[in-house]
Parts: C-alpha cells; sequence; structure tokens
C-alpha cells in the first residue's frame, strides 16, 4: 500500500484535463475539511458533476480523511498537567 504523503505528491504532480480540474485540486481540502467558501462550494460541485476524474479525487480525499478519523485516537491528559501549564504561565505573565 502506499504512503499518504506519496500518494499526495503524485497526485499534485497530475496533470489534470483542464485548467478547471487544477483549480478544483486546489480546492479539495478546503471542501473536505469544511472550510471552503460558499462560491468556491458552488464552483467545486458544479464541476465534480460533470468530470469523472475530479470526482473521483473528492471520493479519494472523503475516505482519507474518514480513515484518519477513525484511526486517530484521543489520549486522556492527566488534570494535573494542565494546572502545571497554567501555573508555568502565570509565572511568566
Amino acid at each position: 500500500m502506499k504512503s499518504t504523503a506519496t500518494h499526495l505528491n503524485q497526485v499534485s504532480k497530475k496533470q489534470w484535463a483542464t485548467p478547471d480540474c487544477e483549480k478544483i485540486v486546489s480546492l479539495l481540502d478546503m471542501i473536505v475539511d469544511g472550510e471552503a467558501t460558499h462560491e468556491d462550494k458552488n464552483y467545486f460541485f458544479t464541476h465534480v458533476e460533470t468530470c469523472k476524474e475530479c470526482f473521483s479525487e473528492h471520493e479519494k480525499h472523503q475516505r482519507l480523511k474518514e480513515v484518519l478519523k477513525d484511526s486517530i485516537q484521543r489520549k486522556a491528559v492527566p488534570s494535573r498537567l494542565l494546572t502545571s501549564i497554567k501555573s508555568v504561565i502565570h509565572a511568566t505573565a
């Protein structure tokens, strides 16, 4: 299985069918992360509806984000850690 970094590097070097496809690739992370503007979302989804290659890349990015989200577990930190950090901040402020 290819590493994520290797795959993303190959995607960024890929020759896209149109300049629109290049713009879509630049918007992928913002779309998947929910950070795109309303205008960018409209542009993105209008294009993806008609371009199989961009649709496929969008699906891959969504799946990757889901896999990462599912595999990363939050760990509880000791309550005294927060107290210790606050003490250091107050001491240096």
